[in-house]
């Protein structure tokens, strides 16, 4: 049974439970695998350039929106700014992890929140169920466990948060106007945040194709899209040297596209039929007039959208490298994940729906399809509980150890034979400069100046962490 759970005090207990058991699945892994050495790229934009410049005074507001790559990352130089000012100008990565979990937890409480919309008990604990499981941070380790990417939480957040406001659900003109400043958030978090306007072009697609035109209402509440593609072509950055790493061809990028849209059955490009099923049923039922819109329909379809455009997007712009050749790595599952939780609600929804006599087949097909899905998941899963996380958590300071060594010898020879991920950087030579810039001697990390005292918040992830 349906009940209106807008106006039900307890429909918040889903989103405050999902919030509750994400940020501690996530402090659990970080302090079970993380460490305050950064990692690679922190190292050029933190170490090299970011907080040196804060600490001289010759950081300025226009240089938070300078490009990192193809991306803008406003929210996470300005997140970083103001967790190194208040643990006293020192560098912790740990801190951003910390900050990074209370981040992913939001994000996951605001997905359960808006998917619940409009379902009875049984619904709501469906949908908190299948979105605790697909924020567990174990297939996405690499954004819970580096703390430079606070941008892919920031770019979620906020795209959940303008889906919700503009998926045709109200359309006051507050709830507009915060939706559209939601988007134009997005563009500032990251590269993918560009690709929400993608998903609401669709769904104004969808909605034209239900009512047989583009009528003038839709023009109204949907015409910011021109102005923000326009402004989101501006804002991208093009780096020649990542020209390599584009599809070389139609084939390649097939292939890469299949395997993002798959997830989590990475190794098998053709599951992204079956997949993606329930989505495409839904999506032309509602194309030709076959069925109304079921609550939070429109908020599931922009998830499902932007989860696609994401998925062609990387596989034109990454598929040429070797990170895809045969696997989807773990710093895009945070995104990659939106595509079979769409399909899942799809999935109930259709049987929902379905006729009486067709309830029972229904109710099989739709078991045997979450039980493929629930299959990969844990398959992925096990993988990066046994290839990353217990290899890290059963020994937790050797990237410590290694960079601290390192720090001493500045003898390259330290990491010789050692896992790619104990590596701080592939060219040891900023890692050395970093350490010995001199703007940098009292804000290093904790662990790379050990006879400093810890700043405030350095002391409190750890307590946190119970370290």
């Amino acid at each position: 049974m349906i009940e209106n759970s807008e106006k039900s005090s307890s429909a918040w207990l889903v989103p405050l439970t999902v919030f509750a058991t994400v940020l501690l699945a996530q402090l659990a892994l970080v302090a079970a695998a993380g460490t305050d050495i950064p990692f690679h790229d922190q190292w050029d934009v933190e170490g090299k350039w970011f907080y040196p410049a804060a600490q001289e005074g010759s950081l300025h507001l226009a240089d938070f929106f300078r490009p990192h790559n193809e991306h803008r990352i406003v929210w996470t130089h300005l997140l970083n700014f103001w967790l190194f000012r208040m643990n006293g100008n020192q560098w912790d990565p740990l801190v951003q992890l910390v900050a990074g979990a209370f981040l992913h937890a939001t994000c996951a409480a605001f997905l359960a929140r808006f998917m619940a919309r409009g379902l009875g008990p049984v619904g709501r604990g469906s949908v908190a169920a299948a979105v605790f499981l697909a924020n567990l941070p174990v297939a996405g380790w690499h954004n819970a466990l580096w703390g430079f990417q606070s941008q892919v939480y920031f770019a979620l957040l906020f795209a959940l948060l303008a889906f919700a406001m503009l998926d045709g659900s109200g359309e006051s003109r507050g709830r507009m106007c915060m939706g559209w400043l939601m988007v134009l958030f997005a563009l500032l978090a990251m590269g993918p945040g560009a690709l929400v306007l993608v998903a609401l072009l669709g769904l104004v697609g969808i909605m034209s194709c239900e009512a047989g035109k583009l009528d003038r209402a839709t023009v109204r509440n949907y015409w910011p899209i021109v102005p923000l593609l326009i402004l989101a072509a501006m804002l991208r950055e093009s780096v020649p040297e990542h020209a390599v790493l584009h599809a070389s061809s139609l084939a390649q990028f097939v292939s890469v596209a299949g395997r993002v849209l798959a997830w989590p059955h990475v190794g098998q490009p053709l599951a992204a039929i079956a997949l993606n099923i329930p989505l495409m049923i839904l999506v032309f039922g509602r194309i030709r007039g076959l069925r109304r819109p079921a609550a939070a329909e429109n908020f599931v379809l922009l998830l499902g959208g932007w989860a696609i455009a994401i998925a062609l997007a990387t596989a034109w712009s990454r598929g040429g490298g070797d990170e895809l050749a045969d696997s989807v790595p773990s710093r895009y599952v945070d995104l990659v994940m939106l595509l079979p939780l769409a399909n899942g609600w799809c999935v109930l929804t259709l049987v929902r729906e379905a006729a009486p006599h067709r309830r029972v087949i229904g109710r099989v097909v739709a078991g045997i399809w979450m039980l493929f899905l629930f299959v990969g998941w844990l398959g992925l899963s096990a993988q990066m509980m046994r290839g990353i996380v217990v290899p890290r958590a059963r020994d937790l300071l050797a990237p410590v150890r290694l960079a601290v060594a390192f720090q001493a010898s500045g003898d390259a020879a330290v990491f010789a034979g050692q896992p790619r991920l104990l590596v701080p950087h592939p060219n040891l030579t900023v890692v050395q400069r970093v350490l010995a810039d001199p703007r940098m001697k009292s804000s290093l990390p904790p662990s790379l100046q050990a006879a400093q005292p810890m700043g405030p918040l350095s002391r409190a992830a750890r307590k946190i962490l119970g370290r």
